[in-house]
């Protein structure tokens, strides 16, 4: 779908995922791709690299935006469709920009893991479901696919589904000084799982996993998504788990240690460093993403499980397709929430996500009889 007159603004745009999200949106659209942050100069050297390569139809430009200036950041999606949040932001930013995406009728796609982020839209519902905007939260690949993984797996389910268990690995050297202290500050969201009600399980909890798509072995422990917090009700499950593995052993030890605030004693700064190191040192390949999620019902046993080889990749590609369909006024109606509940609503995203390289199996079983699908 080729929109030759839309604009879109990725704010982060010369980070790893930003310019990763920039990339692919340029091979699907025809329109002008602004990759905005604080540096003028980094975004017009990412600009001009993207628009060098070959198979770009978008036309990239640069725009500089302090996230922290008020003003700024709520006049920034003026003249854009679609604004796309690849950095961090404080609350009060966040706040500004869904009254500028409403003041210009732009919508927003979100991929930045914030846990104060939903109680901001939940404040301002009232404002956003009067508007002409649609707001996605946690847009990406991890989170962002588990919530739609789990609604998949149900919807094609006969009879009824009473327990889902996920499991979860990404695994990167590219993960950049940010994306640690968004890791980091996920550590207080280990141990938690749904038994007719979220409860925090014991420390000890873990499972042992071998991934599909080549991500080996390792030890999981259950997580807690803000995309599934009200998933279990929503498809009628007495049990559901995510266990995600992490990036290597050290990397494993340090984040018990932060969720049991042993190294309290330490800065912030100074465990975000002794990770980012550690990530660095002991991630080695296979790199790339994995995501399964496994359905126990009265009638059959289900399995599917989706991966990229290359973890931003995977991250962008979920976005730049919602984009895609934003652009086109596919008649999501406005209001905010997490990626699978939009996606949901497209019989075809499975297909995209394979077109731009996603690897997928499935398997089921009925009794005896169990019948399997590689894609």
């Amino acid at each position: 779908m080729r929109q030759g007159n839309k604009s879109v603004l990725v704010l982060g745009g010369y980070g790893a995922a930003g310019a990763a999200i920039a990339t692919l949106l340029g091979q699907r659209i025809e329109g002008n791709i602004v990759l905005a942050g604080r540096s003028l100069e980094k975004g017009r050297k990412r600009a001009d690299q993207l628009d060098r390569e070959a198979g770009v139809t978008g036309r990239f430009g640069a725009r500089s935006i302090d996230v922290a200036d008020a003003e700024q950041i709520r006049q920034c999606p003026h003249g854009q469709n679609v604004v796309i949040v690849a950095c961090g932001l404080s609350v009060s930013a966040i706040e500004n920009l869904i009254k500028g995406c409403i003041a210009n009728r732009a919508d927003y796609i979100d991929i930045t893991p914030n846990p104060s982020k939903l109680g901001v839209f939940q404040s301002m519902r009232t404002l956003i479901e009067a508007s002409d905007s649609r707001f996605i939260l946690d847009a990406g690949a991890d989170p962002g696919l588990p919530g739609w993984l789990a609604r998949w797996l149900c919807g094609g389910s006969s009879g009824r589904v009473n327990e889902i268990a996920m499991y979860g690995r990404y695994r990167s050297t590219g993960i950049g000084w940010g994306g640690v202290a968004d890791i980091l500050g996920a550590a207080k969201s280990q141990g938690w799982k749904y038994d007719r009600g979220w409860t925090q399980s014991r420390l000890w909890d873990i499972r042992f996993r071998r991934f599909e798509g080549g991500l080996g072995s390792s030890i999981c422990v259950p997580v807690f998504l803000d995309e599934l917090q009200t998933l279990p009700n929503e498809l009628s499950l007495d049990h559901f788990s995510f266990y995600h593995a992490g990036l290597n052993p050290v990397t494993d030890a340090l984040m018990t240690f932060e969720r049991t605030g042993m190294l309290g004693c330490f800065s912030f700064e100074t465990r975000q460093r002794a990770f980012y190191s550690t990530l660095q040192r002991f991630t080695k390949e296979p790199f790339g993403l994995a995501l399964t999620a496994e359905s126990r019902g009265d009638r059959a046993s289900r399995q599917v499980s989706i991966g990229h080889h290359e973890l931003y990749r995977a991250t962008a590609i979920p976005t730049a397709i919602l984009c895609e369909s934003l652009l086109g006024d596919s008649g999501m109606r406005p209001g905010y929430g997490y990626l699978g509940e939009w996606v949901s609503q497209d019989k075809w995203f499975l297909d995209k996500l394979q077109e731009e390289g996603f690897w997928y199996r499935f398997s089921e079983q009925y009794g005896n009889r169990t019948s399997k699908f590689d894609g």
